[in-house]
């Protein structure tokens, strides 16, 4: 199936582009393919797509996939695509929903398989995405999305790097990352101010392992609460807020050959994963005790 232009479907269905939902069309058919050939798709796989727009993807996506569930918070859009596009395509199935609420788990259960998840990312759903990504990773097997290139960076920095931060650490903990490609403001309607680049996420099995999550994660932001503040003054200093006197944190991280001098962007993934779960011990022992 080919598609018309997003202009010329745009101005039949009187709509321009919103700005507030971050829509920009991707219009050249190989870059789409290179997509989904990274999704390694196979008859049995279920899809989600976060924001199919006109559907470029989507043709591509129901040629290879079990079912397609496509997630569209644009209602003309949706009603485009049920009614119209896909009206004859019973494998894929539009759904007006706002990617942020919808639950993976379930649709995971429903399916009985990991689902396999794309979509280009509008920037300000980017990070509550990743992070609801991180708590039903169990429903994924591979997630293959376009972000700005920005947010690729923040992803894949490393220790020492200025993007390293929350999400660097907190993402590369929870999945394997890969960059894959970068894409152009020229393969986009309208074209962004921005370059995007398209990343693969396949959830990991991390060693160490945390053994609270949730413990992790909020180690993780309160080290980096104040970022040019030492873990002295991040960890130990609110750490009241983990359930601890500031003397045992201070003691925890020693025991972890960790500098309470240094800044939380010097540590790498495995020791925050270690300090957390020292931290997770001291908390049961108190409690215990």
């Amino acid at each position: 199936m080919s598609l018309p232009s997003p202009q010329n479907i745009l101005r039949r269905l009187g709509l321009k582009p919103k700005k507030s939902l971050g829509q920009h069309f991707l219009i050249h058919t190989h870059q789409a393919r290179r997509i989904i050939q990274a999704l390694a798709l196979t008859p049995q796989d279920t899809v989600v797509e976060i924001g199919p727009g006109l559907g470029a993807l989507t043709v591509l996506l129901a040629e290879q996939a079990r079912e397609v569930v496509a997630l569209e918070v644009d209602r003309t859009l949706a009603a485009y695509l049920s009614r119209e596009l896909f009206a004859a395509t019973p494998k894929v199935r539009i759904i007006q929903e706002d990617v942020l609420k919808f639950d993976l788990l379930r649709l995971c259960r429903e399916t009985g398989q990991p689902l396999k998840l794309v979509g280009n990312l509008p920037y300000h759903i980017t990070s509550p995405l990743l992070f609801k990504l991180m708590e039903e990773k169990e429903a994924l097997s591979l997630a293959v999305l376009m972000v700005q290139e920005e947010v690729g960076h923040r992803l894949l920095a490393g220790p020492g790097s200025r993007d390293y931060g929350i999400l660097s650490i907190l993402a590369q903990y929870h999945f394997c990352l890969s960059r894959l490609f970068s894409l152009g403001p020229g393969n986009f309607y309208p074209s962004p101010q921005v370059n995007s680049v398209v990343l693969k996420l396949e959830p990991a099995s991390p060693e160490p392992r945390a053994w609270d999550e949730g413990t992790l994660h909020r180690v993780v932001k309160l080290a980096f609460s104040r970022r040019r503040k030492t873990l002295k003054n991040t960890l130990a200093g609110q750490a009241a807020a983990l359930g601890l006197s500031p003397e045992q944190a201070l003691d925890l991280m020693l025991e972890a050959g960790i500098d309470p001098g240094h800044r939380a962007e010097t540590l790498e993934v495995a020791q925050f994963v270690d300090l957390s779960n020292r931290i997770q011990a001291k908390v049961a022992e108190k409690r215990g005790g």
